[in-house]
């Protein structure tokens, strides 16, 4: 099956350009996005593409913006490129007539070849979402897909986040609406601003990370882990 998908996706948390120092947590710039992995022969293409339709204007007269994402590690089922689009609000999102009356959409979405074969698409509701910094610093995420098994899982994931996400740059937690691959209820994620800073964040916290893994025991079920790479992202107006 072919990428080829009437909704917009939504882009992270690039849209913010205000700090905040420690742990304070900023206006999150987004409250809902779509989510959609593919496989591409054509990286390049798709770029241009994206970048063509991002120049369009089209999201950024509703607020939303998009990015796309390298899949360094974890797609799904060879999936090797991530597109998001993140809106702001519930009427922020596309009209169901957006594939007839917008060209832009059309020439992006309608029989794009270089798009890749679709893989999965997941809607989310952002429910926490902490940045610490310049939102423009963090160009990789670290993400899990997770089962929750018990009513107090969010509670306990955001007690951890806060004590053990010293050397990460923002972090949050998504709550599906719609997809959900493999039962998928929840995605938590870390933001760096690079894999070397991930990788050395691990190195510094695994003595936390195991205390922490612990703690979530019969809370919840680990799907799949994945990390990406942000290659080409839009802002809103």
């Amino acid at each position: 099956m072919k990428f080829r998908t009437a909704t917009a996706l939504l882009s992270l948390f690039w849209c913010v350009n205000a700090s905040t120092a420690h742990h304070e947590e900023a206006p999150f710039p987004w409250k809902y996005s779509l989510s959609i992995e593919a496989e591409t022969q054509e990286m390049n293409g798709l770029l241009a593409d994206s970048k063509q339709f991002a120049d369009s204007g089209v999201l950024q007269k509703r607020g939303a913006s998009m990015s796309v994402y390298q899949i360094n590690a974890g797609g799904y089922e060879g999936a090797n490129v991530l597109t998001e689009f993140y809106y702001p609000d519930a009427a922020s999102l596309p009209s169901p007539n957006v594939m007839v009356s917008s060209q832009a959409h059309l020439d992006a979405f309608g029989d794009n070849q270089r798009a890749g074969d679709f893989v999965r698409s997941t809607i989310y509701k952002n429910i926490h979402g902490v940045i610490k910094g310049d939102a423009a610093d963090v160009r990789v995420f670290m993400g899990a897909s997770i089962k929750a098994l018990t009513p107090d899982y969010v509670d306990r994931v955001k007690s951890m986040l806060a004590a053990n996400s010293d050397g990460s740059l923002a972090y949050g937690i998504n709550e599906v609406i719609a997809g959900g691959h493999n039962g998928e209820t929840h995605v938590v994620w870390w933001g760096y601003a690079s894999q070397t800073a991930m990788l050395l964040d691990l190195e510094n916290t695994e003595e936390q990370f195991r205390e922490a893994q612990k703690s979530l025991a019969g809370t919840r079920e680990i799907l799949r882990t994945v990390v990406n790479t942000s290659l080409l992202t839009t802002l809103p107006n």
